[in-house]
């Protein structure tokens, strides 16, 4: 993430209400199902370790957990300093004793431990370089692990795409948006076995890549 978009999410997670609207209106008013879509796509087991990129306020750690259960790991990694606290909070306050939170840049992951799946809702595609992204996703997965991603991009189809005008300019101002920056095609680049499921004229994607094949 530029220096920008950090500075932008440190100023977010403030005010987690408008960001809540500003989510609402990206996901047409349906936010949870399509977080759920993303967590379940990733199809942890309990017991298995988690990292979620672009972590955030810790939105999407209590289904990440519940998956994983008390005797999984989940890690939230955030490079907003801000972020970062908020998630820490939510972890607190639940009382979880296995869900942990890295300050860190997601195209350098510095984590040790190798995790079975890797989560990302809404975090890549404000992140300048995917690829690198990618790759160190790589680094830290078991051998036949695998990813969710859970994105935006500009409306794919018509009529959608006259829609874009508005929406990209507003969107890239609000939360550091690289519309033009392709995250499924990385993603496809970058796991041998992959797929993409796309709503509402192709701007909400739930994709999916596996390592091993």
């Amino acid at each position: 993430m530029s220096t920008r978009g950090q500075r932008l999410y440190d100023w977010w997670s403030g005010h987690s209400g408008a960001q809540r609207f500003l989510y609402g209106l990206a996901f047409f008013g349906r936010e949870g199902t399509f977080r759920r879509r993303g967590v379940e796509a990733l199809a942890l087991e309990p017991g298995e370790r988690v990292l979620e990129l672009g972590c955030g306020p810790g939105t999407n750690f209590d289904a990440l957990r519940e998956r994983v259960g008390s005797e999984g790991t989940v890690v939230g990694l955030d490079y907003s300093a801000g972020m970062a606290a908020s998630a820490r909070e939510t972890g607190r306050a639940a009382g979880w004793a296995n869900v942990h939170v890295v300050d860190a840049d997601a195209a350098t992951l510095p984590v040790s431990e190798p995790f079975d799946g890797v989560y990302a809702a809404m975090s890549l595609s404000a992140m300048p370089d995917p690829v690198a992204v990618f790759d160190a996703t790589r680094s830290v997965l078991v051998p036949d692990g695998r990813v969710a991603v859970l994105d935006a991009r500009p409306f794919q189809s018509l009529p959608w795409r006259v829609l874009n005008p508005l929406i990209v300019p507003l969107f890239r101002a609000s939360t550091n948006w690289v519309s033009e920056t392709d995250v499924t095609a990385a993603l496809d680049a970058a796991f041998p076995t992959a797929s993409v499921d796309g709503y509402y004229g192709g701007s909400i994607v739930v994709a999916t890549g596996r390592l091993g094949g």
